[in-house]
């Protein structure tokens, strides 16, 4: 039973780290800057906010989908120790806080693809002239086309953009999170408790 809760706990930990790393993303989304540096342990990182937005809903998927796995694993785990889990006499109580923190990447992912329908535009009618509706329904520009990033109209290392198939496809990325987020917690509800 022991190296079961090792697990778990490595789990959750592994869970806020990830779940960090994604709101660091939304946060840098946020910069006027052309490119936005990331420093840690002496390490820099370059990261272009548009690009960021442009892929941050497949890379919050990704996670997404990783972190299933693991959940998974672990159902597996548990089923390993349910018969030593079932002589305990104590009720497992999980904290509301679990579940807010495993909302966390879905809520990156619907953020980043927010940012991308609204603020990362082609280059041609730019930011004044674009709405975002048309990011979903506008197929002028399905063949590809500079884009501009509307937060300090940056152009400069922005990505090509494919409107409208790549919004369809970052606001499918978003609902599979959705999704594999709500069979996390279903799974975590089921087997962990409430």
């Amino acid at each position: 039973m022991l190296s079961y809760l090792t697990a778990e706990s490595s789990f959750i930990r592994s869970y806020g780290n990830r779940s960090l790393l994604l709101l660091l993303l939304c946060a840098f989304t946020r910069t006027g800057e052309s490119v936005a540096k990331a420093s840690i342990i002496r390490v820099s990182v370059d990261i272009n906010p548009a690009v960021i937005a442009a892929f941050g809903p497949v890379l919050a998927f990704l996670v997404t989908a990783s972190l299933k796995l693991e959940a998974d694993s672990l159902i597996i785990a548990r089923e390993a120790v349910l018969d030593e889990a079932g002589r305990s006499r104590h009720a497992f109580r999980t904290s509301p806080w679990l579940y807010v923190l495993m909302l966390v990447p879905a809520g990156c992912a619907a953020f980043l693809a927010f940012q991308f329908l609204v603020k990362l535009v082609p280059e041609s009618p730019g930011c004044p002239n674009w709405n975002w509706w048309r990011q979903l329904t506008d197929v002028a520009f399905i063949g590809g086309t500079p884009s501009v990033y509307c937060i300090g109209d940056l152009k400069k290392g922005t990505p090509w953009i494919y409107p409208p198939i790549e919004s369809w496809l970052l606001l499918a990325c978003v609902l599979g999170s959705a999704y594999l987020t709500y069979t996390i917690i279903r799974g975590w509800r089921m087997y962990r408790g409430r």
